[in-house]
């Protein structure tokens, strides 16, 4: 370990390339080398009259066949800014045709990336465990590789995406999918072409903007459960012009899919945690001493369902539970196990079954487009693109959490009125799981356009584009508001002898139709007490982006081998945020005349409390590109190039900074290539990440230091003084494609990304586990607060608060590699194709600040706040046979077997490997309209998520590893595609 933590900082960055094959060249490689049997012309609504690539994906090295442009306009393949015949670059690109995509998930583009092996950890509906009102992570946001959302860039033709998230993230949903021709995925960094972000790689969603005609498409899909109903609409269409000189471009299509909550599916209706294995082990639960095992029925003793009593003075009520008609009677615990405050069965509590599993989801976009060439050297465009995203989901029942219960409060039952005396009073918790879950809405508005021109001047190019984006985010989510609450449950009897709130004695008039509240014993509360009690918590987040681009591309002079190539340009960006709250904590509400709120809910609302944030920022940069040709159809050197890009960047916030890239491609023989990329890459912070305003959110944890299960509260903010992520990539590999086997390519490509300084939010856990190990010494102490000093390990020194601030405290360093094989045949009278596709993770270390220890999660898996779950093996491999009109699909994909852990130590066996099969069937009718039917059977076997529990409260968190596993089950999908 201490070998690791010395390791030198290396800097990290990204770097992506555009390869740009042109029609002529596309035709004189297919008569240079013998065509697939199976080959086909790609049509423009990507259909293909023989048989489409039966993969979910084919690198360049490999492209699909493509029909000549019928305006003449090249074909372009993310991997470099330079436009050259020919030109095979050193970066590793993957291309995706969308029939591919969507034969192994009909539902949508973005689900069927994320079968793709080198996709690891994205946040999609179904697969995310972040469901709280202020984790802005909602949607489809795809991440390369598994280090994180912000650190892949997205592209539209080539163009930036503006942030659709208030974070910075980009919800892949948004992108017009009726149009998109394929998806490029750069699998190495490219910040040196397109800038920032780009640190994993590049996704670049290519649309066809010559279409002409009209298609459409209408599905419909479900569980086999009967749940999870879906539908999707659309229909796009295009025409030309001024005798083929302008061009019409619009789609519209709206996705929307039902939800499921956690009862409706193996392990969720029971209380499953991963708890310490060795029953009154002094051992913090997780330890070598004390390994974790998963158990059912668990309930935890922070909370009770009818109200617990965990303190009172006199001391006699403590740990009491209220009856029926509110009587009091000692808790039952139930059977102790090696984790504090957690037992089998007994009168605890764990979160309800209601909360959600999968959210529910409606996506309605709108895309339209206009082009017109002027004249031979110059043309324009204009395109916009408008997405509204709506979803809910609900978390865990409101909760009493610590107030305080005074002497003479009127609802007390008499016999504990006469325990407390004239001046006593007890701590209550109480969990209100017969009023339902806790209910959230959010809305994302975004919009973008994009207007550029393009040009010639002499053999030089230029193109100039100016894009704006803006989106907005609403959210809601209703929940006890904390000033109401407390003055509902102070509740006296007026001299009349009436039940009245005290603060309506006290300070009439500061909380007008006060409803006493009434909290002792199951079915206590009134609806008008409850209803009274509730607030909503709302903010609204807007983020936009204006961004200037202008380069120039031409050749510099010519060598024997070609011409030397260089591109040049220049950009500017402006982003702002402004977040505006009802809830921001660092205004202190009035709580005037209140008594009983304990110091962790000295807040507006129970659970989220989100801070208002304004921030802007602009940036100023210089990029150019170089490609060399030294060698050509010389023998050993059928092909040597050199490629290199360089761009600086000045930030506003933190000053300027360098990314470069230096690749090459080496082909001895027409059948082999061999190719090298190195980079150095950034991601600079996000106005949120800078300028995020104070949240609060309450959670519960087990604390190491007191050994006690309960609830405290975590707060979040911006740090301006963060710096840009820097790092390095390496990337290189081979391409080889055997002539003595005709419709036979495999590539090979080694990767090493490495991530000094960057930006990271250590989790809670994280947190008090690094301090506790520490002995208090680590930096992360300073984040904890507690009522006294570190040295006391009492019950009562629990945390009142965790500060999760973002700082530039980590560094991740991961390697593998990717292995992409293929092979086109005829069978009978059909075209039968296979493709394999897989990532092999050899590490994936992560230090979280200076002085933690190293890990190496590849091949771990861990449930809780943040699940995060990275197989050293994941691979695809598809069968596609076309005989005539009818066509079967079938891909198994097989993730390779997980630990648990690393920084918590289990009892439990490995994770087997777990394959899942997917099937799609179509039929195309010799009609009009070219219509495809189709039918798609995901996870045909059914197979269910292996049981993965979280160390934490009891059915906090559904057990498995569901960014990795899927929890829905079998689904069917039927629907048919037409095009005129």
């Amino acid at each position: 370990m201490t070998t690791l933590v010395s390791l030198r900082p290396i800097l990290l960055g990204s770097t992506s390339l555009l390869w740009i094959v042109t029609p002529s060249v596309a035709l004189a490689q297919s008569k240079a080398e013998p065509a697939s049997p199976t080959a086909s012309v790609q049509t423009a609504d990507n259909s293909s009259p023989a048989a489409p690539p039966a993969a979910p994906a084919q690198t360049t090295d490999n492209p699909p066949p493509a029909e000549p442009a019928k305006d003449g306009s090249d074909i372009v393949v993310t991997g470099s800014r330079i436009v050259r015949d020919g030109y095979e670059q050193p970066t590793p690109v993957t291309v995706a045709p969308i029939a591919d995509l969507e034969k192994a998930t009909p539902t949508n583009i973005p689900d069927a990336l994320n079968k793709l092996p080198q996709f690891a950890n994205s946040v999609s509906p179904r697969g995310n465990d972040n469901l709280l009102g202020n984790s802005g992570q909602h949607g489809n946001i795809l991440d390369l590789r598994g280090v994180g959302g912000l650190r892949v860039l997205s592209l539209l033709n080539g163009t930036r995406v503006p942030p659709t998230s208030y974070k910075g993230a980009v919800d892949a949903n948004t992108i017009p999918q009726l149009l998109v021709q394929r998806v490029d995925v750069v699998t190495a960094g490219a910040s040196a072409v397109y800038g920032s972000d780009a640190v994993s790689g590049v996704v670049n969603y290519v649309l066809d903007t010559k279409f002409t005609g009209l298609k459409g498409v209408a599905q419909y899909g479900i569980s086999t459960r009967g749940d999870l109903p879906n539908y999707r609409l659309g229909l796009a269409g295009g025409i030309s012009f001024a005798g083929g000189r302008g061009h019409l471009l619009a789609s519209v299509e709206r996705f929307d899919a039902r939800g499921i909550d956690r009862g409706s599916r193996i392990y969720g209706g029971d209380a499953y945690a991963a708890v310490g294995s060795v029953v009154g082990s002094p051992a913090v639960a997780g330890t070598a001493a004390n390994p974790l095992i998963f158990v059912g029925n668990l309930r935890s003793l922070a909370l009770s369902y009818p109200g617990l009593i965990t303190a009172s003075s006199p001391a006699g009520l403590a740990v009491s539970q209220f009856q029926p008609g509110g009587s009091i009677l000692p808790v039952n615990r139930g059977t102790p196990t090696g984790t504090a405050n957690t037992y089998i069965g007994g009168d605890g509590y764990f979160a309800g079954t209601s909360n959600t599993l999968s959210p529910p989801l409606t996506t309605t976009q709108g895309y339209a487009r206009a082009s017109y060439e002027f004249s031979d050297n110059l043309s324009a465009h204009v395109e916009g693109n408008f997405a509204q995203s709506d979803t809910s989901y609900n978390t865990q029942a409101q909760s009493i959490l610590g107030f305080t219960i005074f002497s003479g409060n009127a609802f007390l039952n008499p016999a504990i009125q006469s325990a407390l005396g004239p001046n006593g009073n007890f701590t209550l918790f109480r969990y209100f799981d017969d009023h339902g879950p806790i209910p959230a809405t959010e809305k994302v508005s975004s919009y973008m356009i994009d207007a550029g021109l393009d040009g010639k001047i002499g053999s030089w190019s230029w193109k100039a584009t100016y894009t704006h984006g803006n989106s907005i985010t609403h959210f809601a989510q209703r929940g006890f508001q904390i000033q109401k609450l407390a003055a509902a449950l102070d509740a006296v009897r007026d001299p009349s002898g009436n039940i009245v709130c005290k603060v309506s004695l006290t300070n009439p008039g500061l909380y007008p139709g006060c409803v006493p509240f009434n909290p002792f014993g199951p079915g206590s509360v009134s609806d008008a007490a409850f209803n009274y009690a509730l607030g909503t918590s709302r903010y609204r987040a807007r983020n936009s982006t204006d961004d200037w681009t202008l380069s120039a591309q031409g050749a510099l002079f010519n060598l024997p081998a070609g011409p030397v190539d260089v591109v040049v340009g220049l950009e500017y960006r402006k982003q702002g945020l402004a977040i505006t709250s009802n809830s921001d904590p660092t205004f202190t509400p009035d709580f005037t005349g209140l008594r009983g709120i304990p110091a962790t809910r000295r807040q507006y609302f129970n659970n989220t409390n989100v801070g208002q944030a304004f921030g802007s920022l602009n940036v100023k940069e210089a990029f150019g590109e170089l490609n060399v040709p030294l060698f050509k159809d010389t023998p050993f050197l059928r092909e040597l190039s050199l490629n290199a890009a360089g761009r600086v960047t000045d930030y506003s916030t933190s000053g300027r900074v360098e990314t470069w890239k230096l690749g090459a491609v080496w082909k001895p023989v027409n059948d082999l290539t061999f190719r090298i990329t190195r980079s150095r890459d950034i991601r600079a912070p996000t106005l949120f990440d800078l300028f995020a305003g104070i949240q609060t959110n309450p959670t519960t944890l087990i604390d190491p230091h007191t050994n006690v299960n309960a609830s405290f509260r975590v707060v979040a903010g911006g740090n301006p003084n963060l710096q840009p992520e820097v790092g390095t990539t390496l990337s290189f590999g081979l391409v080889a494609k055997p002539k003595f086997l005709p419709g036979f390519s495999i590539s090979v490509d080694y990767y090493h990304l490495r991530i000094n300084g960057a930006i990271t939010t250590q989790s809670v856990s994280d947190i008090l586990n690094e301090c506790e190990q520490s002995n208090g010494a680590s930096p992360t102490c300073a984040l904890i607060q507690r009522p006294f000093p570190f040295s006391d390990h009492s019950t009562a020194n629990f945390p009142i608060q965790v500060s999760t601030i973002s700082q530039n405290i980590s560094f991740l360093d991961t390697r593998g590699i990717d292995i992409d094989a293929s092979y086109r045949t005829t069978l009978g009278n059909g075209a039968l194709q296979f493709r394999l596709y897989a990532n092999i993770v050899d590490r994936f270390l992560q230090q979280n600040n200076s002085v933690a220890p190293v890990y190496d999660y590849a091949g771990y898996g861990a449930n809780g706040t943040l699940t995060a779950a990275r197989p050293k093996f994941k691979g695809t491999l598809s069968v596609d046979y076309e005989v005539g009109p009818v066509g079967i699909f079938v891909q198994e994909t097989l993730i390779g077997k997980m630990k648990l852990g690393p920084t918590q130590v289990y009892a439990e066996p490995d994770i087997k490997p777990v394959p899942y099969t997917d099937l799609t069937l179509t039929y195309r009718p010799p009609v009009r309209g070219a219509p495809s039917l189709f039918f798609t059977v995901t996870n045909l076997l059914d197979r269910k998520p292996p049981l993965v529990a979280a160390p934490s409260s009891p059915g906090l968190y559904y057990p498995t590893l569901y960014t990795l596993y899927d929890v829905v089950g079998r689904t069917y999908t039927a629907g048919i595609r037409f095009k005129f």
